[in-house]
């Protein structure tokens, strides 16, 4: 193996591949579900998934912080991943809206718990010139995950299956990644961490990072409402049900090509530096909005799944590599805390304020919003790139 390509990047991807396939499995229909199975508006869709990040907010600030003070962060992980998969176990039993607030919330607070301490133990398996393809082999795994979770339910779907059965169906990955993390993983730590005083400020260069990650965030609505505008672009020339299914390949669709460019995006960062790929990432998504206001048909639903597959994975994983630069190993678990929970406040309010829009003013104005506010973040991040140490 490469010096980058060790047990533990391996061992991270896999869990996380599993863990994809599980929450994705199930975010593949959700929007669909509450929608079209609940029969709620799309500003709960949006209510949603901001609650569900905004609690998330909250515990990735701690958990970042907390592991790395503490010498059995891994276990604190292993509880983050098994959260989430009883989180999302619980919607085969809701039976409104709002109480899928409650079990998406439970589940992505698990993931707040683990998903600081994830990025840390990955970042300090390899060195910093590798970080680009580490990151990005991660993101790849991830998003392959990404890609088996929703053609399985777009298997289930197109063969009668309910959303329940989805759900149910969900449940096997989920405990598979639990396994994998646990049995597969180590702490690269290699003594007791020595803690560093909150008095102590990180890095101007992280702040300096952390301005336009938080501008995306804003704008970086939910990418279900791209799932709930792919089922509407492709009527009425479809059936509603049949819109549906097209509205679910589409989410399979974005996540092929997230899997196949996550790599060459770290591996392209590692050589031609981090702020500009991310920049152009921020600015993909912004395009995706545009197409997702003026498109329509088959060729829109593709050149849809292209633009938001290009830019998730390649803005999750160079995010987490350039912070990894950016910080010393012994505070990255705060560093991870501070970027995952500006990242989760700013979903709570793009989601929450996309759903407003969408439902009280127009599709167009939720989508022109998000393309003017990651265009500026594109803007801000290509003026001021913090330098790597």
């Amino acid at each position: 193996m490469n010096r980058w390509l060790n047990r533990n990047v391996l061992g991270i991807g896999l869990a996380d591949l599993a863990a994809d396939a599980n929450y994705e499995m199930v975010f593949a229909v959700l929007p669909l579900f509450i929608t079209a199975g609940l029969g709620a508006p799309a500003f709960a869709v949006g209510l949603v998934e901001g609650i569900g990040d905004g609690s998330s907010a909250v515990v990735k600030l701690w958990s970042g912080w907390y592991s790395d003070r503490i010498a059995w962060r891994k276990r604190l992980a292993v509880g983050g991943y098994g959260t989430t998969v009883v989180g999302l176990g619980l919607l085969v039993a809701v039976a409104s809206w709002p109480q899928v607030i409650v079990a998406r919330s439970l589940a992505w607070m698990g993931r707040g718990l683990r998903q600081p301490i994830r990025s840390a133990m990955l970042a300090g398996s390899v060195d910093t010139p590798d970080l680009g393809k580490a990151f990005g082999f991660h993101e790849a795994l991830d998003t392959a995950g990404a890609l088996i979770g929703p053609a399985v339910a777009f298997v289930l779907l197109s063969t009668g299956s309910s959303f329940r059965t989805i759900f149910w169906v969900a449940l096997i990955p989920g405990l598979v990644c639990v396994v994998l993390f646990a049995v597969l993983t180590r702490d690269p730590r290699r003594e007791r961490p020595q803690p560093v005083s909150l008095r102590v400020p990180l890095p101007a260069n992280f702040w300096r990072l952390m301005a336009p990650v938080a501008v995306f965030g804003t704008g970086n609505f939910a990418t279900a409402f791209f799932t709930l505008r792919a089922a509407q672009i492709m009527q009425p020339e479809l059936s509603r049900p049949a819109a549906l299914a097209a509205a679910v390949g589409f989410y399979l669709a974005h996540n092929a090509v997230g899997a196949t460019v996550s790599f060459p995006a770290g591996w392209l960062a590692d050589r031609v530096g981090k702020a500009p790929v991310l920049a152009s990432a921020y600015l993909t998504f912004a395009a995706a909005c545009v197409v997702g206001v003026v498109g329509h048909g088959w060729p829109a639903l593709g050149l849809l799944a292209l633009l938001v597959g290009a830019q998730n994975p390649v803005v999750s994983s160079v995010e987490g590599s350039l912070t990894s630069s950016l910080v010393e190993a012994r505070r990255l678990g705060t560093a991870f805390g501070v970027l995952n929970g500006i990242n989760g406040v700013a979903d709570l309010a793009s989601s929450v304020v996309a759903g407003a829009l969408w439902t009280f003013v127009s599709p167009a104005a939720a989508l022109g919003t998000g393309a003017v506010l990651c265009g500026a973040a594109s803007a801000l991040l290509w003026a001021r790139q913090p330098k790597p140490v």
